[in-house]
């Protein structure tokens, strides 16, 4: 492949648009790719040579002007990014975090501080930031043996507890075990196993478990400002009597008040983890005594929709995201810190309950009969097989219902449901 490809059969004549530097642009991030593409030339960089099929399937490689791969040939893509001289280098999913760092560094950008890169990878090291911070965080021990971690779990005297990946992501592998017989199942499980990351799980996590609703805050900062471009309240269901299964979320409204607890703890573990700029994603408990955080990503929510969010608060995180790091800022700045509400949202995780070809077709025209129905997003291909779902990884797809009207959106969700045990 050398550094890169290009995609262009004629280069266009005449002054050349403004580069932004995409890593990783998959999932959510071909959104981001997108957008940018109708304002700049976009440059695409690889964090890696290899990623798994489901994320290399969702690269939009037709809006991209290069795509480099940066791995093995390291400094002849910043020469050749230098050369572009790119306003900004974004990471535009969990797989480019670390490298967009690197790189926005390297090149004298905006960007986050590349020293604090790992604590906003490694799920230890990010509880241990917030700690040292004296950010309220989970107790927790790793390790590449399974004796120290149940010596710890009965030294901490906790029972339930939680046991998974350092380095990972969705609901990868993630168990909740309330016997040593568990923690050792689960132990197996895990280590040694390629994660979603593509990396080897080297050592486990286990955390106590924290018990209270969760809540999802995506966020875009910019020069250590964070504004809250959208919250949610999480509903889970359990599987096989110990996997938690996520259900839906619901928009939360600005005046809840629990936004005015979750707000400002968000504030305090971007600031632990050394989010300046761009994009964060983060899940965190409401326990009885406070919120404490289960894992913020830099980068984008890996369920953004940009439409259904324009509809409910006026923007989207996508959308900001693009300003925060271009002469278009100031529609972030501008905006107040806490979203405004204009509808009302919630996201529908299917449940698949047996292995079917999934009919795409079908589901979008039931669906599309329902008020409130605003878009499905399928992870399995048309008349690909589903799997019974067991985590968020598992789930065939996400409906997003929008509506002024709550009733609307309770009686889709019944509806869905119903259509399921149909079709899945």
């Amino acid at each position: 492949m050398g550094i890169g490809v290009t995609n262009l059969s004629v280069q266009p004549q005449g002054p050349q648009p403004t580069v932004v530097v995409l890593v990783d642009a998959f999932s959510t991030g071909a959104m981001l790719a997108r957008e940018a593409a109708g304002h700049y030339r976009v440059v695409h960089v690889r964090s890696r040579a290899l990623v798994p099929a489901t994320f290399a399937a969702s690269l939009p490689t037709e809006v991209f002007a290069e795509d480099l791969t940066y791995p093995g040939h390291t400094e002849e893509v910043l020469r050749r990014l230098a050369a572009l001289e790119p306003m900004a280098v974004i990471p535009a999913s969990e797989f480019g975090v670390e490298a967009a760092d690197e790189i926005a560094a390297r090149l004298g950008l905006r960007g986050n501080d590349a020293a604090c890169s790992a604590a906003r990878r490694d799920k230890y090291l990010m509880m241990e930031a917030l700690a040292a911070a004296g950010v309220r965080s989970s107790r927790q021990c790793h390790g590449a043996e399974l004796g120290p971690l149940l010596a710890w779990r009965r030294a901490a005297g906790l029972e339930r507890v939680v046991v998974k990946p350092l380095d990972s992501a969705g609901s990868d592998d993630v168990y909740t075990c309330d016997t040593e017989q568990e923690v050792a199942a689960a132990f197996e499980a895990v280590i040694g196993k390629t994660n979603l990351m593509l990396r080897t799980n080297e050592t486990v996590l286990v955390q106590e478990y924290l018990d209270g609703d969760e809540y999802i805050v995506n966020t875009v900062s910019r020069d250590g400002t964070h504004w809250f471009t959208d919250a949610w309240i999480s509903r889970k269901t359990v599987q096989d009597g110990k996997r938690k299964v996520y259900d839906s979320e619901d928009l939360l409204a600005p005046d809840d008040p629990a936004i005015d607890v979750i707000f400002p703890y968000v504030s305090d573990c971007l600031d632990a983890l050394g989010i300046t700029d761009g994009p964060a994603h983060s899940e965190l408990i409401l326990t009885a005594s406070g919120p404490v955080l289960l894992e913020t990503g830099a980068r984008l929510s890996g369920l953004a929709n940009p439409e259904a969010l324009d509809r409910c608060t006026g923007a989207n995180q996508v959308g900001l995201t693009l300003d925060c790091y271009t002469p278009r800022a100031e529609r972030l700045t501008r905006r107040p810190v806490r979203y405004p509400q204009l509808e009302q949202a919630r996201c529908v995780n299917l449940v698949a309950r047996r292995e079917v070809p999934l009919d795409t077709g079908r589901i979008q025209a039931e669906l599309g009969r329902l008020a409130a129905f605003e878009s499905v997003r399928f992870r399995v291909a048309d008349g690909a097989p589903t799997v019974r779902t067991v985590d968020l990884n598992s789930s065939p797809g996400a409906v997003f219902l929008v509506h002024g009207n709550q009733a609307e959106i309770d009686r889709a969700h019944k509806e869905l449901r119903e259509l399921e045990h149909e079709l899945l």
